[in-house]
C-alpha cells in the first residue's frame, strides 16, 4: 500500500502516471483522473473508486474549481462518451 494526499491505495490495481491527454486512447476503458491545470493524466485504474484519493479534496481545500483533478472513464474506439449517474 502507497499514501497519497492523506488516502492510501494499492498500486497492484491503480497506476499513478503522468501522462499528456493527448494519449488518452491507451486509457480505454479505464477510469482515469486528470489535472485539468497540467492537462496531464495523473492516475488510472479499472474502477472510479480506486482513484478516488486523487479526486477528492476536504472541505478546506481553497483552490478554486476547476483547478482540481476530475475523474473520467475513457470510452473505447468504437464507443460513444459514457454517463455518469448517481442514484
Amino acid at each position: 500500500m502507497t499514501s497519497s494526499q492523506g488516502f492510501c491505495y494499492d498500486e497492484s490495481v491503480m497506476k499513478r502516471v503522468n501522462i499528456s491527454t493527448k494519449n488518452m486512447g491507451q486509457f480505454a476503458g479505464k477510469w482515469v483522473a486528470i489535472d485539468p491545470v497540467k492537462d496531464t493524466i495523473i492516475a488510472a485504474a479499472n474502477t472510479l473508486k480506486e482513484i478516488e484519493p486523487f479526486i477528492t479534496r476536504s472541505a478546506n481545500d481553497s483552490r478554486p474549481s476547476g483547478t482540481t483533478p476530475a475523474a473520467f472513464k475513457v470510452p473505447y474506439k468504437d464507443e460513444g462518451p459514457y454517463v455518469l449517474v448517481f442514484k
